[in-house]
């Protein structure tokens, strides 16, 4: 095995020591991982002559507002529009916006400022953590880049695990949750400081505190 495939993989079995993304991390790469269409179908009625008819008759001009709602139903929708009987799903407000509106108090000030000084401190732990291994991820897909093209079978072995392994770790269901949580608190303590800003802003409260 050449020296480049050896760092390769020692890099990799390094990946994150200690980190609590897995418990254990040597001797191997992490591990551990990681609508239907709405159906309408309407009654379509197809109007046909009556047989039996001797002569022609004068053809009747009938406009569309004068046709019964029922007629209606056959007729061709815009491209786009909303099937029948599907209501169309609102985007999600976040609960943090339903829970802290606009202050209105003193009270509920330090309520806000309470709450953004405790989720503050696990949004940068959470920050830190996810950067050391973002960082160590992107050494390793370097050196994974930069290897030379395999002399043998078993260094294209090799080297084959060590990717699938570090494409594992990127795509890790505990990973990825820590990064939402992280992008959802940076969110959140957003909220929170533009609420007490508002607050302070109106004169409402004697000195500003800067977050």
């Amino acid at each position: 095995m050449s020296g480049a495939v050896e760092r390769a993989v020692t890099a990799g079995s390094n990946l994150l020591p200690g980190s609590p993304l897995r418990a254990s991390t040597r001797g191997a790469l992490l591990q551990h991982l990681v609508p239907r269409g709405l159906e309408t179908s309407g009654p379509s009625s197809v109007c046909q002559p009556q047989p039996g008819a001797h002569r022609a008759r004068p053809k009747k001009i009938v406009f569309e507002d004068e046709l019964p709602s029922q007629a209606l139903l056959g007729t061709k929708k815009p491209f786009g529009s909303i099937p029948e009987g599907h209501m169309s799903r609102p985007y999600p407000v976040p609960d943090y916006v339903l829970k802290y509106p606009a202050v209105t108090s003193e009270r509920e000030r330090s309520c806000y400022a309470a709450v953004f000084q405790d989720q503050y401190a696990e949004f940068l732990e959470l920050r830190e953590q996810l950067g050391s291994a973002q960082k160590k991820l992107q050494q390793l897909k370097a050196l994974l880049t930069s290897l030379p093209p395999p002399r043998s079978q078993k260094e294209a072995q090799v080297a084959a695990n060590v990717w699938r392994e570090f494409e594992k770790k990127r795509t890790d269901p505990i990973f990825l949750d820590k990064q939402a949580r992280c992008l959802y608190l940076k969110d959140k303590l957003r909220h929170l400081k533009a609420q007490i800003q508002k607050f302070d802003n109106r004169g409402d409260s004697e000195g500003s505190v800067y977050f």
